[in-house]
């Protein structure tokens, strides 16, 4: 082979390189451009959920005050039937 012969077929080894990184590249990008969109959906499912734990938080609050209010209501309520029972008609 001469001179010219194996630079040609030098470069057509690096066009066939270039083709083949060209069409990895592009698969890539299109990987990166699905992996993006995935993380926004999971981005957002994190916003919802952080949302709604702090409506759960909210519910517990309101869930502790209010058995905190039945409490003190089974209180008085024992209360005024002993003075109730010690009332003697």
């Amino acid at each position: 082979m001469n001179k010219l012969d194996i630079l040609e077929d030098n470069i057509s080894k690096v066009i066939d390189k270039i083709s083949i990184l060209t069409d990895k590249n592009k698969s890539l990008n299109n990987k990166i451009t699905d992996l993006q969109g995935n993380l926004k959906k999971k981005d957002e499912e994190l916003k919802l959920i952080r949302r709604e734990m702090k409506s759960v938080d909210l519910l517990k609050t309101d869930i502790n005050k209010l058995n905190y209010e039945r409490e003190t209501v089974r209180s008085q309520v024992e209360n005024l039937l002993r003075e109730l029972e010690s009332v003697e008609l």
